[in-house]
């Protein structure tokens, strides 16, 4: 078995996978760096986003392997230097909190192959770096982003604008308050 690989790529320019995690729905997007050390939002642009969708018919552990093979395909295609994963938050569901969990995990153990540092960042954070209001609605973070990057998500789901938004909080971060769960 070959140890992970750190991506090519300069971590002054980082590029970075935001993983908006689900059991069925999984949204991801691309951010690049524009500039070395990004500090403002129109330092980044969108590479690619999109989700990745899961049979609902297939057990668990069959849509667990899809997600995993997904985000480990994505991930060797576009070598992002980074990872940002939304937190898992506290839902009134036992089952459906646990579903998310297993998600997350297929997600990170994923990315992980590639020797990527994970880093995670909860909702509120996300919408108050983005939309600065820890409670904005997903129209509120999706207005922000298209204001922010000029990113129009056309018909694509809310996940998709909800992975940008998770990957450009966390390009704002760098080297700041977001901390790595692993590296």
């Amino acid at each position: 078995m070959k140890a992970p690989q750190k991506s090519s790529q300069s971590p002054d320019f980082p590029v970075i996978i935001g993983i908006d995690p689900g059991s069925r729905v999984v949204g991801f997007a691309i951010l690049r760096a524009k500039v070395a050390k990004p500090r403002m939002p129109r330092d980044f642009v969108v590479v690619d986003a999109g989700v990745i969708k899961t049979n609902v018919d297939l057990s668990m552990p069959e849509r667990l392997g899809h997600i995993h093979d997904a985000v480990h395909g994505l991930t060797a295609e576009l070598s992002p230097t980074h990872c940002a994963i939304e937190k898992a938050f506290y839902g009134v569901n036992a089952s459906s909190a646990l579903k998310l969990g297993e998600a997350r995990g297929a997600i990170v153990a994923a990315v992980r192959r590639h020797g990527l540092s994970v880093f995670e960042i909860t909702p509120a954070e996300v919408k108050r770096t983005i939309a600065c209001a820890g409670a904005a609605s997903k129209e509120d973070v999706c207005r922000a982003v298209t204001a922010l990057l000029g990113f129009d998500r056309g018909k694509l789901p809310f996940d998709a604008t909800d992975a940008v938004a998770i990957a450009l909080a966390c390009g704002l971060n760098l080297n700041y308050s977001v901390a790595a769960i692993s590296k």
